[in-house]
């Protein structure tokens, strides 16, 4: 007998589709900001006390941003992970009581 709940297995494969979209959109972001924000020391001029500083700031930004990616990469797998899973045991249980079903019509 049914204890009144239902998982709605298709919206958690969405979910994790989604989030397997963003992360290869974040992978594309991720490669932009360290290879196409790469700026030579030489580009900021010489001749002038911030030039260093400007140089060492881009520098750690774009560590910073290479980092914080990573983080969010991390936290979609994990998270997508997790729903996969739960998506998957729902179905298994589904499939499972479907089949005990089956076996009790065919007994009777």
């Amino acid at each position: 007998m049914s204890d009144g709940f239902r998982v709605n297995t298709d919206e958690l494969e969405a979910v994790v589709k989604r989030l397997r979209d963003l992360q290869q959109n974040l992978g594309q972001t991720a490669n932009k900001s360290k290879y196409n924000t790469v700026i030579a020391r030489s580009d900021y001029g010489g001749d002038f006390l911030e030039a260093q500083s400007l140089y060492t700031a881009h520098d750690r930004m774009q560590q910073s941003l290479a980092q914080m990616t990573a983080d969010l990469e991390s936290l979609i797998n994990d998270f997508g992970d997790k729903a996969k899973a739960v998506h998957d045991g729902y179905r298994n249980v589904e499939a499972q009581h479907a089949a005990d079903m089956q076996k009790q019509q065919e007994g009777h």
